[in-house]
């Protein structure tokens, strides 16, 4: 991307090496004198205004005054007399910052205050005023007494100022000590009121633990037993446990000893848990075993004989009835035996069940016995174990109140948050910074702010005031700038500066071969005029024939006759270019010229006639010096400026802000015209920074500005001053 405006400024490069060097013009800088000088009155109504302001001032705070002040310290935590608390801590800063706000509160309270005066009252010192009351004088002192924290530390200040040093300490410290009393029963709030409630709440619970005890003491002897502690168990719940169990076990065994005679009756047998069965019983049996070998030894001797013996046989017969009648005896004698020991064992097993079921009975009986009287022992003894907790209840709660009753006794008396330090001293020397030194703080305030108003206005003004600063702006070179006329020495410095331009315009034509220049201003409306009518007259004084034409249609020139055909009338066909020349006198000198003309509503039109006339103009003429609109003004200004390919940009001093020519910048950037140029007008002495002043002395003098200034500047003015008051005295 190509640099901004940078074919114009490869176009007038060669011509502004040898325009006038602004380097001379460092920038119009904040420069304080200079300032002042160019803002002297309201430097001066400043000062005025800060001194009236700051009279009354000297004349309130200037008096000379007596102060004392005590210190009392502010602890972190409660400074208890028996332990410490945690829960008496200020735990962060900003509790603590919070509590000292507090207590800095509470020393201006009237309740405070007030107790305060009691005090002086009481050692009869009477440090009220006549003709105020109490009230009124203890709203003063709300407003004269001040509490103050001291940076860095726990202490913090009470202090009270005065005209006189009369009772200012005794004051002080009377206020000082109500506080610490007032902080004090408040750190503790009604102590002797909670002393009185509790001691009698610990009476009330003292009667109530006799009365409970002895309540407990009769269930005691009732129930016989000596111990209710936490521990204690209802013994009637061991015995009930113990009869249900042997209960359990009696029907247990009478429910076995009713299936053992079951089972024997319809077995016929014992079972295996009555240790030997019948059968055993018989074949173990001594008698029976002898009966068993005797019948088997004879039966034994008959069976020999009868073998080999037919059954006619005689022998046979009776050996053979023998061995039955043995047998059968055998027989019978087993089964007597049988019996008996069935009828013994069912007597048995029938014994056995009856002494269970007797059992059983006798064990539920006492079973329901003792769950008739558990029933009373248990409500007897569940009262007894809810006394005992009331009991131990309430000594727990007596112990608490006797704890707090100690906590108020001892602690209602300890130091607390708060304590003196240091007790205000009697005032002996007054205090203050003394009517005359105020005053010359306020002169040297004043001085300061005259000072810095005039500085501070030209930092916030965004009006370019040098060359140096447009050139920034823009981004080229001036090639040509001209001062404010002012006076008669800055009008013939600037007629110089004109000729400068001029001489500049004809080095461009000589390199260039162009002799047509186009002007246009930012915003301000004579501005280009009044350069192009300069530079008119030098070319004609120098013998060029230069022609001026005002394409302005915002605004045309006062110069030329309104009245007259002129350019417009020209474009719109109306006229010939021949018709439309007229001559103007300006500074007494003639130039030719060519107004806007009659048509001023329909602007600039048919550019191509334009083109045309122009390139005839630059034939018969050595220079043609075109009026453009302004540029952020008029439409018609960036035709022009498209159509003559070429513009100088005139820049008004203290009238363009620095965003004005930075829009006018980015609008010819917008239009790329062949080359701009640059020229600032209307440039001030002051402000153009420099050695601007010392220059156009040289200039003027033909000397150098140290012999031409033999006085200094300051020596000067008092010099012109004093011959102005001698000349009125004269008069």
């Amino acid at each position: 991307m190509r640099q901004p405006l940078h074919r114009a400024h490869s176009y007038f490069k060669e011509v502004m090496h040898q325009a006038m060097d602004t380097s001379q013009l460092p920038g119009r800088g904040i420069k304080p004198l200079r300032s002042l000088r160019t803002h002297y009155r309201v430097s001066a109504f400043i000062w005025l205004l800060v001194l009236l302001a700051g009279l009354p001032v000297v004349w309130i705070k200037g008096q000379s005054y007596y102060g004392v002040e005590s210190v009392f310290q502010v602890s972190p935590n409660y400074m208890k007399t028996l332990s410490t608390d945690k829960e008496v801590e200020l735990q962060s800063n900003s509790q603590y910052r919070e509590f000292v706000n507090h207590l800095s509160s509470t020393v201006k309270r009237y309740d405070v205050l007030q107790r305060a005066l009691k005090k002086l009252r009481e050692a009869k010192v009477d440090a009220q005023p006549k003709g105020l009351s109490e009230r009124k004088y203890i709203e003063q002192l709300q407003k004269s007494v001040t509490v103050k924290p001291v940076a860095d530390t726990y202490m913090v200040r009470i202090g009270l100022e005065g005209e006189k040093k009369e009772l200012l300490a005794e004051i002080v410290n009377a206020v000082t000590s109500a506080f610490l009393e007032t902080t004090k029963s408040e750190q503790i709030f009604g102590s002797v009121e909670r002393l009185e409630m509790l001691q009698a709440n610990a009476d009330k619970l003292q009667n109530e633990i006799v009365a409970l005890e002895a309540q407990r003491v009769e269930l005691a002897e009732r129930l016989g037993l000596t111990t209710f502690g936490d521990n204690a168990i209802n013994p009637y719940d061991s015995m009930l446990l113990q009869a249900r169990d042997k209960f359990t076990t009696a029907s247990i065994e009478r429910a076995h000893a009713e299936a053992t005679l079951q089972a024997f009756l319809a077995q016929r047998e014992t079972p295996t848990s009555l240790g030997r069965s019948l059968m055993e019983m018989r074949l173990q049996d001594n008698g029976l075993q002898a009966l068993r070998n005797e019948v088997v030894k004879r039966s034994e001797e008959l069976t020999r004989t009868t073998i080999g013996l037919e059954d006619k046989h005689p022998a046979r017969k009776p050996a053979q009835a023998e061995f039955d009648s043995i047998n059968k005896r055998l027989q019978a004698s087993e089964s007597e035996f049988e019996k008996a020991a069935f009828d013994n064992v069912k007597t048995r097993l029938i014994g056995s069940l009856h002494q269970t079921k007797q059992v059983e009975t006798e064990i539920q009986l006492n079973l329901k016995k003792i769950e008739g009287q558990a029933a009373d022992y248990a409500r007897n003894f569940q009262k007894a174990m809810r006394l005992t907790g009331d009991i131990h209840k309430r000594e727990q709660e007596q112990k608490e109140v006797r704890d707090r009753l100690n906590y108020l006794q001892n602690e209602s008396g300890a130091i607390g948050f708060v304590r003196l330090v240091t007790p205000a001293l009697p005032a002996e020397l007054p205090m203050g910074i003394g009517k005359t030194k105020l005053l010359l703080i306020v002169l040297l305030l004043a001085t300061a702010l005259a000072l810095a108003a005039p500085i501070g206005l030209d930092l916030v003004d965004r009006r370019i005031y040098t060359v140096n600063e447009a050139e920034k702006l823009m981004g080229i070179p001036a090639a040509g700038w001209q001062l404010e006329g002012a006076d008669l020495p800055t009008q013939i410095y600037a007629r110089e500066q004109t000729r400068r331009f001029v001489s500049t315009l004809i080095r461009n034509k000589t390199r260039s071969g162009k002799n047509v220049f186009s002007f246009t201003s930012v915003k301000t409306v004579e501005a280009a005029t009044s350069v192009i009518l300069d530079t008119a007259v030098v070319f004609k004084q120098l013998g060029n024939r230069v022609l001026v034409v005002d394409a302005n249609s915002f605004s045309p020139a006062l110069a030329f006759d309104p009245a007259r055909a002129g350019l417009s009338d020209f474009l719109a066909g109306d006229n010939e270019p021949e018709q439309i020349v007229q001559t103007i006198s300006y500074h007494d000198t003639a130039i030719e010229g060519v107004g806007f003309g009659t048509q001023l509503g329909a602007g600039v039109q048919r550019l191509d006639r334009l083109k045309a006339v122009v390139s005839t103009w630059s034939h018969d003429y050595d220079f043609v010096l075109i009026n453009l609109p302004p540029l952020l003004l008029g439409a018609d200004a960036e035709l022009l400026i498209d159509a003559l390919g070429q513009v100088f940009l005139v820049l008004e001093a203290q009238s363009i802000s620095k965003g004005e020519v930075t829009r006018a910048k980015r609008l010819l950037e917008k239009l790329d015209p062949e080359a701009v140029g640059l020229f600032v007008n209307n440039v001030p002495v002051f402000q153009s920074g420099g050695y601007m002043k010392e220059l156009m002395v040289e200039t003027l003098t033909k000397e150098k500005y140290s012999r031409f200034m033999s006085l200094s500047g300051l020596r000067l003015q008092i010099e012109v001053l004093r011959a102005q008051w001698v000349q009125r005295r004269n008069k």
